[in-house]
């Protein structure tokens, strides 16, 4: 077991030589074979016990156990109370997620303290295996098919390699003295019922059951790397960034070799779910308009495109009080005044972002709003002729998004500027002008 675990330790890379590591310990018969294992080894690391108060006289009663395995074994011994119950009420969360909270929290506060490598646990090859069991049993993608991850940022597991069995049989024959947790042997939790009567019947088709699932996992861990290089690729091949948006490039789906699972996990961190994913496949690559909401993005699919933006919550109208200054709308948007004298010689600069009226029709204060449905004006150059504002959208071919980021300006209820589009004849520079006001956004 010593050679086993030197040899895993070097294999997954979970520390050097000369670092030193903390190691979590229950008191139970993983946690304490681990640090009979690891001192044998002749390996560096201090020993940290929680006590959840979980469990009456016995959570102290591996409280002191703990401590004096620690004296034993002449190793730095760290101990921290949780009052989980009270906490876990508080927080409105089920025991089992406070004390994991609870737990890892402290150990990297710890860790970070006294400069210790890797937090150890003593999750072995059954823990592994229960975990793949379950996940597949709740439904789970390629990620809940690798089980338990012998290094996973600061947390590692050097018991992977072994089999409950062979711990045991380990510390029987080295009479390692441990405490025993009744709560293990209940069917209380999901994962008891799986080591109880799941794997004890799958080992009665084959004897050597762990060991061939430990051959499983490492192939799942090799396809869910060779899945990790295809949704790279396709992320680079399909997704554009264009200022704050991601966009998807639609009309290239067909080319992906699995379309769901490809754009799940590309869509992933944006927060976007199996079904809703299902719902943006099912319809054509150039439909528009449909939009799909996470909890902190939106997806609209548009004209053969996916656009992908983040939630803003923004003010939904500002009152604009005077000229003199910059008006900021936002941190990235400001609208700028000047006034001019009109004279023949005045020059008309032509840019979208630019407008200008007659300054003596435009009265204070201006209202300026996102643009809603029913708005109505008079565009420049129509006659007097009234339109809506959404089919100028159209005529324009503005998606939902580009739609919401245009701004109204208003004086005295009337639209004097469709903000970057087009402004109202009622509002024009005439013959009979004597003040411009200039408005640049």
């Amino acid at each position: 077991m010593i050679e086993k675990l030197r040899a895993f330790v070097k294999k997954e890379h979970l520390f050097e030589e000369q670092q030193t590591v903390l190691i979590a310990v229950s008191g139970g018969i993983d946690s304490v074979v681990l640090c009979f294992l690891m001192k044998k080894a002749g390996y560096s690391f201090g020993m940290a016990h929680c006590n959840f108060k979980l469990r009456g006289d016995a959570s102290d009663g591996d409280a002191v156990f703990v401590k004096e395995l620690a004296e034993k074994l002449n190793v730095p011994y760290f101990e921290k109370t949780f009052y989980t119950e009270k906490i876990a009420k508080k927080e409105k969360k089920s025991i089992q997620i406070i004390a994991r909270e609870l737990r890892y929290d402290w150990l990297e506060n710890i860790r970070i303290q006294h400069q210790y490598s890797r937090i150890a646990t003593a999750h072995h090859l059954n823990d592994s295996i229960e975990t793949v069991l379950y996940n597949i049993t709740k439904g789970c993608g390629i990620r809940g098919l690798h089980g338990i991850l012998p290094l996973n940022g600061s947390i590692i597991r050097p018991l992977l390699f072994a089999t409950k069995e062979e711990i045991k049989n380990w510390a029987t024959q080295n009479e390692i003295f441990h405490r025993k947790d009744a709560s293990n042997a209940t069917d209380k939790y999901s994962r008891n019922r799986v080591r109880h009567h799941v794997t004890p019947i799958l080992k009665t088709i084959n004897p050597a059951f762990e060991r061939t699932f430990e051959a499983n996992i490492k192939r799942f861990r090799e396809l869910e790397k060779l899945q990790n290089w295809a949704v790279e690729y396709w992320r680079e091949e399909l997704m554009t960034r264009v200022g704050e948006e991601m966009i998807l490039d639609a009309t290239r789906f067909d080319e992906l070799p699995t379309q769901a699972t490809i754009l799940y996990e590309i869509l992933l961190p944006y927060g976007f779910n199996a079904a809703q994913i299902e719902k943006m496949l099912a319809l054509p690559s150039m439909a528009s308009g449909q939009l799909f909401s996470s909890n902190t993005f939106d997806l609209l699919v548009n004209r053969g495109q996916w656009i992908i933006r983040k939630q803003v919550v923004e003010v939904a109208e500002m009152v604009i009080e005077g000229f003199s200054e910059p008006f900021f709308i936002n941190e990235n948007t400001q609208l700028y005044f000047q006034q001019h004298t009109k004279t023949k010689d005045f020059i008309f600069k032509k840019n979208k972002n630019i407008a200008y009226f007659d300054a003596e029709k435009i009265k204070l204060p201006l209202r300026l709003r996102r643009w809603k449905e029913g708005d109505v004006f008079e565009p420049f150059g129509m006659n007097g002729r009234h339109k809506k504002v959404s089919d100028v959208f159209k005529n324009a071919k503005l998606s939902l998004f580009e739609k919401e980021k245009i701004w109204i300006l208003e004086s005295e209820n009337t639209i004097v500027w469709v903000v970057g589009m087009r402004t109202d004849e009622r509002f024009r520079v005439t013959e009979q002008t004597d003040k411009i006001l200039e408005i640049l956004l």
